[in-house]
């Protein structure tokens, strides 16, 4: 097992983690809309969602702030982000089930926890290989109830490098501008470049092209594959079972 699977399980990294999102992803707010929008279901209607990645619970809270009646199991490697998600969804525990699992063991250790309506995961998936991805995602097809939806916010690299390195400098600029609002902190380019690729090694990253993370999830046999919203290098996309 990689040390990276285990990399947030960290009381600096988890204390510290929606403050850095905030810096680093600011667009985790649209996405999590995005995702909330896109799912076809009533707002009364009693659903079955497992959360890959749950980390401190931002996704399963937005999502049952839209679904009242959502039933959310929330996975998580790190037991300290699941600690953290308890904190933040303490009025709506009753609505949560935690879990603490690799994605690498979900299929050998919930299943007990069969037939989903939806599966979403928000800045976590990108951690695995691509073969990786496919067993989960062939799991997560299994698991979904017919016409379930899988939804994935996450990072993407692209396949042109005169591309990337222009994503990857507006990146930049904008942790630098929200380093200076936000904490008042001034930061040049190069620290900030040197900073994310310690952050992007010590978490094991390994971001696909959107065209291959289409493809694993028609390769894992849903019926569509679809990108909902896409900005640069971040993209909310999934499919229909």
């Amino acid at each position: 097992m990689r040390e990276t699977v285990y990399a947030f399980n960290n009381s600096n990294i988890v204390a510290s983690y929606d403050a850095d999102m905030d810096i680093w992803h600011p667009n985790r707010v649209k996405m999590a809309s995005v995702v909330c929008e896109v799912l076809p279901f009533n707002r009364t209607e009693h659903l079955r969602v497992l959360d890959l990645g749950a980390g401190t619970g931002y996704l399963s809270h937005k999502i049952i702030e839209m679904f009242p009646r959502a039933e959310i199991i929330a996975v998580d490697a790190a037991a300290l982000m699941i600690e953290k998600a308890k904190a933040r969804l303490n009025n709506r525990l009753e609505h949560v089930t935690f879990h603490v699992s690799t994605f690498q063991d979900l299929p050998k250790t919930m299943d007990a926890h069969s037939s989903v309506d939806a599966v979403v995961s928000s800045f976590a998936l990108h951690h695995l290989y691509r073969e990786e991805k496919l067993t989960l995602l062939n799991y997560v097809q299994s698991i979904l109830r017919p016409h379930g939806w899988f939804i994935n916010c996450d990072v993407l690299k692209t396949a042109d490098a005169v591309l990337e390195a222009r994503f990857r400098r507006l990146y930049y600029q904008g942790i630098q501008e929200r380093t200076r609002e936000i904490r008042h902190e001034e930061k040049s380019l190069d620290e900030i470049s040197s900073a994310l690729s310690d952050k992007e090694k010590e978490s094991g990253d390994n971001p696909l092209c959107l065209m291959d993370e289409l493809q694993i999830i028609a390769e894992a046999g849903f019926r569509t594959a679809e990108c909902f919203w896409k900005e640069y290098q971040e993209a909310v996309y999934g499919g229909i079972k």
